[in-house]
């Protein structure tokens, strides 16, 4: 995707600024893959960026604070290698990406949100631009808690807290709350953080999800229990083959979740 070459719209993140910094840490950022490739993430000690066919440079992609990203691997799962795996990321790394967005950039060029933002309207115009206290700022703007955005519930979003002038903040919060039927999941409202450098597991990885066949009582992958040593923590799903990708994303997503009450995110 080639950036626009009109004047750039500012009022989305002028609306976002009229929030107070936050006064909390930032939540962890998510990056989920498939088993086959976490391995290698694992091997290589790192997450590297991949050739973005949206913004035409080489890209790593996560998500604040929810595992939105769902890897579709069919209609059934029925080995480890196509499960997904979640990698959970020191949310201080917010202040070494490249670009931030409200929303997964992927499905607004590919106009799945079309039923509600204008045709006219450039993924730039949405852009929190790389300032790591903005996601909070729009949270607050946005969700009644830290804990509604983490769950996703959209239902108390309050689409008349911007203005009727206020276009791109006005449409976003339309968005939020009025999913069209080609975007049922919540990638909706789901701010996304890209990455142009590798992103190291070293000193800032916090924590992976895995299907429990990875973690088990008796048997334990080798490469998981080197990132244990090291102080990560290791959190397993019930993995049963023949279920759809979106099962074992829901499991996924209950997992993360908890992670983030259990350390104190959502207090």
């Amino acid at each position: 995707m080639k950036k626009s070459t009109k004047m750039p719209r500012t009022g989305f993140a002028e609306w976002v600024d009229k929030s107070p910094p936050p006064q909390r840490p930032p939540l962890p950022l998510t990056h989920i893959t498939k088993g086959v490739v976490a391995h290698d993430i694992i091997k290589s000690g790192a997450v590297d960026p991949t050739e973005c066919s949206v913004f035409e440079i080489p890209l790593a992609y996560f998500f604040y604070g929810r595992p939105a990203y769902k890897y579709h691997a069919g209609t059934s799962v029925k080995l480890e290698a196509s499960c997904p795996f979640c990698f959970i990321f020191d949310g201080s790394l917010l202040a070494f990406a490249n670009a931030i967005y409200p929303f997964d950039t992927g499905a607004f060029v590919a106009r799945m949100y079309n039923h509600v933002l204008d045709e006219d309207f450039n993924v730039e115009d949405f852009t929190l631009g790389s300032d790591p206290e903005r996601p909070e700022k729009l949270i607050s703007a946005a969700y009644l808690s830290r804990s509604d955005y983490v769950s996703g519930n959209r239902r108390d979003v309050k689409v008349d807290s911007a203005k009727p002038y206020e276009l791109e903040a006005r449409s976003y919060l339309e968005l939020i709350t009025s999913p069209g039927r080609n975007e049922p999941d919540d990638r909706i409202g789901t701010i996304e953080a890209q990455f142009t450098g590798p992103v190291s597991l070293k000193d800032s990885l916090l924590a992976v999800v895995v299907p429990h066949t990875h973690w088990g009582i008796v048997d334990k992958s080798p490469m998981l229990e080197d990132l244990d040593k090291n102080g990560i923590e290791i959190l397993p799903y019930e993995f049963v083959p023949g279920r759809s990708s979106e099962y074992y994303h829901t499991m996924l997503e209950a997992v993360v979740r908890k992670y983030c009450f259990d350390n104190g995110f959502l207090v």
